[in-house]
């Protein structure tokens, strides 16, 4: 497997990073140059220190009601100061 330095395309580290988060991608190639630019993905082995930086760099702030839940002074008029009796999930839903 190639690392990331030596990826031949951002297409490739795109494939290899969706790949690393145990997901299938769906590919869509017009040419046959084009589908091997895509198979080639498969051969490119990302580091955890790079997967973290592309996540990093893709997060997408969840915005409303995940930053009101996330805030106390906001949860409590919301749910009457009794936010400590309801069973969120740990983490945000993606």
């Amino acid at each position: 497997m190639r690392l990331l330095m030596e990826a031949g395309s951002p297409g490739q580290v795109a494939i290899a990073w969706v790949l690393a988060k145990g997901v299938l991608p769906i590919i869509g190639p017009r040419t046959p140059e084009q589908l091997a630019d895509n198979l080639a993905g498969a051969d490119v082995a990302l580091t955890a220190a790079q997967i973290a930086r592309l996540d990093a760099a893709s997060e997408v702030p969840l915005g409303f009601p995940h930053e009101l839940l996330a805030s106390a002074n906001a949860r409590d008029p919301v749910t009457g100061s009794k936010a400590d009796l309801l069973d969120l999930p740990a983490a945000p839903l993606r």
